[in-house]
């Protein structure tokens, strides 16, 4: 018994000392040097001189040696946070607006849109590759900076020119609701669900929908959905593309270590 006891004393040291060598090996096939990186949407809107746009920001670290091969190899990420950014055009200064939940694959594995009326912006995210607790509708309001998750369902929402009505699809469902109390105002059946919604004018709704593009226009009073004659326009609508984000961020040149470092 007292041989069998020392038999597998030794081999659990053996195995620590395997484990350590094996750990020590992964660690070392990193750099040391950190890499930041700061991943935005490819749509924000515009409050006065603010630009609001969604994003990720990184901290990691890059392969090396074996680790690189046989397709570049992943890199170490050891910290990253998501949320609402916006940059203030005037000053040249990127401020974090509200977190949200953590992203896996993003941006390209999601969609995302922001729209806004004259109080809240309408955020609308949704992971299309598998079901992610950030999926769904939010709604950030202007003038208190706090968001909340309206929304678990539906995505791509539009918010109305005046008052507090917000529209979304669930499914083949169009629901128009006032979201200051989530109170439903109606709903709609629908044949297809469309890419994205945008509000056309108190009565009217316009439905982008693809295969084959086109845009479809509702009136609210009656039900009647019709052909606009509209082009589709690409990048869901978004008040601010991709390319201008990109300028508007690098004018401000954001220290993305003091994000995280502040989260």
């Amino acid at each position: 018994m007292l041989k069998t006891d020392n038999w597998v004393m030794v081999m659990k040291s053996k195995i620590w000392i395997l484990l350590s060598i094996i750990m020590l090996m992964l660690n070392s096939c990193y750099y040391r040097e950190l890499v930041y990186s700061f991943d935005r949407s490819t749509g924000g809107v515009y409050a006065d001189s603010l630009c609001y746009y969604l994003a990720r920001v990184r901290e990691y670290r890059n392969p090396k040696g074996i680790s690189r091969f046989p397709d570049g190899g992943q890199v170490k990420v050891l910290r990253q946070l998501f949320g609402l950014f916006r940059t203030d055009t005037m000053n040249n200064r990127t401020e974090m607006a509200a977190i949200l939940a953590d992203v896996k694959g993003w941006p390209s594995r999601y969609k995302s849109r922001l729209e806004k009326n004259g109080t809240d912006i309408a955020i609308g995210i949704l992971n299309i590759s598998f079901p992610d607790t950030v999926n769904g509708i939010y709604l950030y309001n202007l003038r208190s900076g706090r968001i909340l998750k309206y929304s678990g369902e539906g995505d791509m929402p539009t918010l109305s020119k005046t008052g507090t009505r917000i529209a979304y699809c669930r499914d083949k469902m169009l629901l128009v609701e006032d979201y200051s109390d989530k109170t439903p105002i109606n709903s709609y059946s629908l044949d297809t669900v469309p890419v994205f919604l945008s509000w056309k004018d108190e009565n009217k709704i316009l439905l982008y929908c693809s295969d084959p593009f086109r845009v479809m226009v509702l009136d609210l009073k009656d039900g009647a959905l019709k052909k606009s004659g509209m082009d589709y326009i690409p990048n869901y609508g978004q008040e601010v593309g991709a390319t201008e984000i990109r300028i508007i961020v690098e004018r401000s040149s954001p220290d993305l270590k003091r994000f995280l470092d502040n989260r």
